[in-house]
């Protein structure tokens, strides 16, 4: 990822929002599926948005940046016959605010048949070890 990619920017959120993701994810290592007025007021305006997800990691993720990764965001959108899954990273940032980047769309279940089963693991990939804080 290039550092003017602005999925490498990290941006707050919003109070309640961070309350719903760390309400959603009681046991670290598993999925949960995630009302869309939990999410980031940014990634609430995806269009064509169908289903949201949540995970935390069992260990939190140091990243270059002096972050700390939490877990991920799994949003599916349609698009015509296909459905799209869009990664974002959540992490508390070093001065204790939750922040969040992405939309990542760089791993295997990126794309899929809207029509076919798809294991909800294949939404979520390892969480990349550079950021920008």
């Amino acid at each position: 990822m290039k550092a003017d990619d602005p999925r490498a920017k990290w941006h707050p959120v919003d109070e309640a929002a961070a309350h719903s993701l760390v309400m959603s994810t009681s046991a670290p290592g598993l999925i949960y599926p995630l009302d869309a007025a939990a999410l980031p007021s940014q990634i609430m305006q995806m269009p064509q948005a169908v289903s949201y997800f949540v995970s935390n990691y069992a260990q939190p993720m140091p990243l270059a940046n002096g972050a700390t990764a939490g877990g991920q965001l799994a949003v599916v959108r349609m698009h015509g016959e296909t459905a799209k899954a869009y990664n974002y990273i959540f992490a508390t940032s070093t001065d204790g605010q939750v922040v969040f980047n992405g939309p990542h769309f760089h791993f295997p279940g990126h794309h899929f048949a809207s029509t076919a089963p798809l294991p909800v693991e294949s939404l979520f990939y390892p969480v990349p070890a550079t950021g920008k804080g």
